[in-house]
């Protein structure tokens, strides 16, 4: 028998599979687990060449699964701006601001980031209230003016699932002035213009629309995300996601044309060290029917189920949304310009959904929507079935919260696939209803007792999905304080749906999600064992090693 490339030894490995669910040793050989078992037993395989890692006793897991990561978009908060970090005033908030207006040559823009605090607990958090900075407000244009005088600047504002609304943005007098906003300045929709007791605006603006419409109308002039960012973000996001454990994802909100084109790039130049699959995303505000049509049948060869795999990258199927019309004419307007998105804002009537579907499954081209309104998906999917079966065909819901037993038993009967994002409960509790729902919202246990499919999510809020994990057990939501009901899930359960059940949305669970002979060798060493640490510690959860095929991707050690 050939020698392994690599073994791994004194380890706690959680292997998942039901024949052999703990060993201390996995070897690797051309990409996929050769054996598993005692480390004694293995060691005695190796060979002149075989990489020998000694575990220290760490718990190892498969490669962890994220089936909702929007990764470019975390590595496009590289390319957004200047970073503001850590910072709890406007004091510290307007240095950020004077620093780079001392090595900005005068007239160019600033543009930062939005204005963010330190994380808790690795969960992201952004300032939208005045409360939240020592001096009890927002700095607004006057702070600006004193920090770059000879500077349009504008502190922008989040994408709107990273926080809570309203969503404030900052800009000086200069950057008012180039974008045309005075007294008498209309907002846009879903957005506030702050005015002082004169009447005149202060710089701040306020906004609710959950995807951010500023820089498609007042701030138009504002420079964009470029090609080259779009690239940088897709080289660099992957290795962020490695060290959370990640080593797999599905991308089923959809990525536009020229995101999947940046992440082609990066697997070639062996970035990608994700197993990315990745649904297309449908310019339908943009386009009419006829030009939806041919979108679709020019990408068919490259989308219809199982979809075409280059590398770690694979594109499969197409994403479909409901959403908010007007918001949709306005970044429609701007196409194919995707700003943080990714993938393009939709907002698609019930009955052109159901014929832009129809003609999707014509063509073998499967289906992901996102379930904000889960009955008439339910009725859009049966449509289509009823024209064209579906059963087989893996059509997949997305970030769903709530469902009646009755709905559950249809989603069983389409055959789909469903994909939960359990921090939705900690930090969108009130903005989702899901303390009405109590209990019975974002029903894991009750879709898992359905037998239906589920895989856990991130949606890049923290990207860790060791919080996803943590929030499925236990369900807290932070700005009630309190828990929602009881998971019903043991910590194994929830590690299968990290872990293991993510992969039948990209149709490789008979190759991925276990650690046992002829499986791909993706796996992970971590900080702690998320089976038995402290329940709140599983969200603190690290990756000390990430392997993909064999080979480390990622090593704490080297960061």
């Amino acid at each position: 028998m050939a020698e392994p490339d690599l073994i791994l030894h004194d380890a706690r490995v959680v292997t998942l599979d039901p024949a052999r669910p703990r060993v201390e040793a996995l070897s690797v050989r051309d990409g996929r687990i050769a054996a598993v078992g005692a480390s004694a037993e293995l060691l005695r395989g190796r060979g002149r060449a075989t990489r020998i890692v000694d575990a220290g006793g760490q718990t190892v897991t498969p490669g962890i699964f994220d089936a909702h990561p929007h990764m470019d978009r975390e590595g496009l908060k590289r390319r957004g701006g200047i970073a503001i970090r850590g910072l709890d005033s406007v004091a510290g908030i307007v240095e950020i601001v004077r620093e780079a207006a001392s090595r900005t040559p005068a007239g160019e823009w600033i543009v930062t980031m939005p204005m963010e605090l330190a994380p808790e607990h690795g969960m992201p958090r952004y300032v939208s209230r005045p409360d939240q900075l020592a001096e009890g407000r927002l700095p607004d244009r006057r702070d600006l003016d004193a920090a770059a005088p000879d500077h349009p600047v504008l502190i922008r504002s989040i994408w709107g699932w990273w926080g809570v609304p309203p969503f404030p943005s900052v800009a000086n007098s200069a950057a008012l002035a180039l974008a045309g906003i005075d007294r008498d300045t209309g907002a846009p929709h879903g957005t506030e213009i702050e005015r002082d007791g004169a009447g005149e605006p202060t710089g701040v603006m306020r906004e609710t629309n959950r995807a951010p419409i500023l820089e498609y109308t007042l701030f138009g002039r504002l420079p964009r995300f470029t090609f080259e960012d779009r690239l940088i973000a897709a080289r660099t996001a992957p290795r962020l996601y490695n060290a959370a454990g990640t080593t797999a994802g599905f991308e089923g909100h959809g990525l536009t044309p020229a995101i999947v084109e940046s992440y082609r790039r990066a697997d070639q130049a062996g970035d990608l060290t994700v197993r990315l699959a990745a649904t297309l995303s449908v310019p339908s505000a943009a386009l009419d029917d006829r030009g939806v049509g041919d979108y679709l049948r020019t990408w068919a060869d490259r989308i219809a189920a199982p979809g075409e795999r280059c590398g770690n990258l694979a594109t499969d199927g197409i994403c479909l949304d409901f959403g908010d019309p007007e918001i949709a004419r306005i970044i429609g307007a701007g196409y194919p310009y995707e700003q943080w998105a990714g993938h393009f804002y939709q907002s698609v009537a019930f009955d052109r959904l159901v014929e832009i579907a129809t003609l999707a499954a014509g063509l073998g081209i499967r289906l992901a929507c996102i379930a904000y309104d889960i009955e008439a998906l339910l009725r859009a999917f049966e449509a289509v079935d009823a024209r064209i079966p579906i059963a087989e065909k893996r059509w997949v819901i997305m970030h769903l919260t709530r469902a009646t037993d009755d709905q559950l038993r249809r989603i069983g009967a389409l055959g789909a696939m469903v994909t939960v994002t359990p921090n939705f409960m900690y930090h969108a509790t009130t903005r989702l209803g899901l303390a009405e729902l109590g209990a019975d919202g974002t029903p894991i246990r009750r879709l898992l007792d359905a037998g239906i499919p589920v895989a856990l999510s991130s949606d890049n809020v923290p990207v860790s999905m060791f919080w996803a994990m943590w929030s499925a057990l236990t369900r807290y939501a932070a700005d009630l304080d309190v828990r929602l009901g009881e998971s019903f899930l043991a910590r194994e359960e929830a590690l299968e749906l990290i872990a293991r059940t993510g992969h039948r949305l990209t149709w490789d669970e008979d190759r991925r999600g276990t650690i046992a002979p002829g499986m791909d060798a993706d796996f992970v060493v971590l900080d702690r064992d998320p089976l038995s640490c402290p329940e709140d510690d599983i969200r603190e959860t690290r990756a000390v090693r990430t392997f993909l095929a064999g080979n480390q991707v990622y090593s704490a050690a080297a960061t």
